[in-house]
């Protein structure tokens, strides 16, 4: 059955422009099973891949099949996957529909002997899966409202929002703010992802520009790891 299935150790072949070959296979591919997580569906390269086969599937040459874990709300995809019949791996009746319409589609095999309990029994709750760092750090698609933004641009956005206050703070009421959690200044530990979060920025930004923007307040790094810092004065 010529399905994508570009994850699988092995599909491709070592040596290979990986690239080119997962084109070629989603190209002559007659089925795409997209599995849908809330990880995933932010992912460049889940798009990436539907996009590839997506003329495909609408000239009929190929049928996309997306399949969420149980957690993801069907009604909340965003376009176009929302335009595709999307199957849930939490329901045994959308696994059904699912082996049914491949076997409509390939001529093969029997719904008789499908039982979804089979395959349900082996899905582990999507919460306690292990998220590798690189999924949950690396930049996201991004439609926000600081979309299209420079780095330069960023920057004065996390300088006016984040740092700027603390600075004024320390400035007018230093005998107020005396805790090391109160001000960036006095070492309050910083969270990357809460930053790109409370400020509505593209995954990923804080980590890349708070310690640029540091700079320009004399502050540097006396803790910094891939999730979290916290700053010191410096002299030159």
């Amino acid at each position: 059955m010529p399905l994508a299935m570009e994850s699988s150790p092995g599909s491709i072949a070592v040596g290979t422009d990986w690239l080119t070959d997962i084109e070629q296979k989603l190209n002559s591919a007659q089925a795409v099973i997209a599995i849908v997580t809330p990880v995933s569906i932010e992912r460049p390269w889940l798009w990436f891949e539907l996009g590839a086969t997506w003329s495909n599937g609408r000239s009929g040459d190929c049928h996309i099949y997306p399949l969420c874990v149980a957690e993801m709300d069907l009604n909340t995809l965003p376009p176009p996957l929302n335009r595709l019949q999307a199957l849930s791996l939490g329901r045994a009746a959308d696994l059904k529909m699912l082996f049914e319409a491949l076997i409509a589609q390939f001529g093969f095999g029997k719904i008789s002997s499908f039982r979804a309990s089979n395959i349900t029994s082996r899905i582990p709750k999507y919460a306690k899966v292990e998220v590798k760092d690189v999924d949950l750090n690396e930049r996201r698609l991004y439609s926000g409202k600081y979309s299209g933004y420079s780095n330069e641009e960023l920057m004065e956005i996390i300088d006016t929002h984040l740092f700027h206050p603390d600075y004024d703070k320390e400035r007018k009421y230093a005998s107020i703010h005396t805790g090391r959690e109160e001000l960036i200044q006095q070492g309050k530990l910083l969270h990357f992802r809460d930053i790109d979060r409370k400020f509505e920025l593209p995954p990923g930004t804080a980590r890349q520009l708070v310690v640029a923007v540091a700079e320009r307040y004399s502050l540097k790094p006396s803790l910094l790891t891939d999730n979290v810092v916290r700053f010191e004065y410096h002299s030159e």
